[in-house]
């Protein structure tokens, strides 16, 4: 029973306490938080056996400690923007938490997980560590466990913070170990404030700082622990910086070797450039030399009718006197003679123009033009070949940006290889069109086809299937470059024995008809 009471209200047989049997066994025993009615208050028992000279229990001592002195501690921590500690017992129930309407709720989540994720419909996902409550005493202490609680998006973008909340943490633990054992012996305060100090130092960066407790007890052992902690967190910090320091050293020495690299392969680009523009005019020259007897023939003829022009010329001034029908004979073969030389100089131009370096500079091109100017160079060698060219070009064909002299390249090469692909005649159909904001060049023709073994490799430089070293194996390697370069594609399709198609398909940067 009761003998005596600060608070009237404790009076009859407590016998059934679980703090008085644990106190009448010669335990000390520390209760769950609970609720007393009258007054209503939560608080926590803590009992303790009294005993006589001869070592008999005669009595306990019981004491109540309100709870609201712990909850003003846990209200008043707060962590970031969301952020707040609770503290839960074994059973899952909450004994202090920021919302008193939550106190003595059960918990929504596992406590044995560590750390998780609190899903909410009316609000953001929040994420919990726990932790349970461990001393050094020699008696039992309720099985609480504190439990850190913040916003989603609230501790991601505290991160970089994440040594100050441990700290945080730290002191909260402390304080509950201040609570619960200043009742127990009022000569660990003084150490605990010495660690408490320690710990403010530490937040505040201060690495270098050690307590100066040297007592062998449990508070002594905990501050070399500390102080064993603030020397290896000191040693990890250095660590990290001379890490740090050499990753920045490391860093440099590749961003040397980053603008060396970049250097090579600048000039080495340069380099293949350079080849690529020599392999695309010996491309040329190549075709040239194919050209040559159509070329000469087609000058031929308006050259021979200049020279007779001017024979029958030469015969009408050789006389004493000129007839007025003469005079006009001698107009109209200065006329055709004109007509030649213009015709001369037109098929000199091509060559020319076909011939020498094709600048870089990008023009705006028509393709139906470039086609016409091909074929001004090559149609008399087709025709003397018993080739027949049939023109499908579309009168409304879109322009675009490229480089003309090497698209005519590139139809020349097509061409000539057509040519050599029918020499027994055949027809070679020309056609152009607009093609899902693209153009399309089509040459057809109805020659002897390309093997089947074949078709993977007709674009690899130097590969070729005329013999007699009648052919380099440069020319359809360069068109495939050309028309990459373009940003464009090049496609065959072929049957043996049923010639072959080759379809070009060029970007249209520009919607300006021609």
């Amino acid at each position: 029973r009761v003998i005596t009471s600060t608070t009237y209200n404790y009076r009859g047989e407590w016998r059934s306490k679980k703090w008085f049997l644990e106190a009448v066994k010669g335990n000390v025993f520390v209760s769950d938080a609970h609720v007393i009615l009258d007054p209503y208050k939560v608080v926590l028992a803590i009992s303790i056996p009294l005993i006589d000279e001869n070592g008999k229990i005669y009595a306990a001592l019981v004491g109540q400690l309100n709870m609201e002195r712990l909850w003003e501690i846990v209200d008043s921590i707060t962590i970031g923007n969301t952020g707040f500690v609770t503290i839960m017992n074994d059973q899952r129930y909450y004994v202090a938490h920021p919302d008193k309407g939550m106190l003595f709720r059960q918990a929504p989540f596992d406590p044995e997980k560590k750390f998780g994720v609190i899903d909410s419909s009316d609000s953001e996902a929040l994420f919990y560590s726990t932790e349970k409550y461990s001393s050094t005493l020699e008696y039992e202490l309720p099985k609480w466990r504190i439990v850190v609680v913040q916003g989603k998006r609230d501790a991601l973008s505290n991160l970089s913070k994440l040594k100050y909340n441990v700290i945080y943490v730290l002191i909260i633990g402390l304080f509950l170990v201040v609570l619960i054992s200043i009742f127990l012996s009022r000569s660990i305060v003084k150490p605990i404030q010495t660690l408490m100090h320690g710990m403010s130092m530490v937040s505040n960066g201060d690495l270098s700082y050690k307590t100066s407790l040297k007592s062998r007890d449990e508070i002594g052992l905990l501050g070399a622990a500390f102080n064993d902690m603030l020397m290896r967190l000191n040693k990890a910090h250095q660590e990290l910086q001379g890490k740090t320091e050499e990753l920045h050293e490391a860093f440099n020495k590749i961003s040397l070797l980053n603008v060396t690299l970049e250097k090579r392969v600048e000039e080495r680009t340069k380099e293949l450039r350079e080849k690529q523009h020599q392999l695309v005019q010996a491309g040329k020259l190549a075709a040239i030399g194919q050209l040559g007897a159509g070329v000469a023939h087609e000058l031929n003829n308006p050259i021979a009718g200049i020279l007779g022009y001017t024979q029958f010329m030469l015969d009408i001034v050789s006389k004493e006197d000129l007839k007025v029908e003469e005079v006009y004979t001698f107009k109209k073969y200065l006329r055709h003679m004109e007509n030649g030389s213009l015709r001369c100089k037109e098929i000199i131009q091509n060559l020319l123009q076909f011939a020498r370096k094709s600048p870089e500079e990008v023009v705006s091109v028509n393709v139906n033009n470039v086609v016409a100017d091909t074929l001004s160079l090559i149609e008399r060698q087709l025709l003397v070949n018993k080739i027949e060219v049939i023109k499908n070009l579309a009168p409304d064909i879109k322009q675009f940006e490229g480089n003309r002299g090497q698209l005519q390249q590139v139809f020349t090469n097509i061409i000539i290889n057509a040519q050599h692909a029918m020499p027994e005649g055949g027809q070679l159909f020309i056609s152009t069109r607009n093609e899902n904001g693209n153009v399309a060049i089509e040459f057809k023709d109805t020659g002897c086809g390309i093997p089947e073994k074949y078709k993977d490799r007709i674009f690899e430089p130097f590969f070729t299937t005329k013999m007699d070293w009648k052919g380099t194996g440069l020319g359809l390697s360069i068109c495939y470059d050309i028309i990459k370069n373009h940003n464009g594609s090049i496609e065959v399709y072929s049957q043996l024995g049923k010639g072959a198609v080759f379809t070009i398909i060029l970007p249209v940067k520009s919607d300006k008809n021609v």
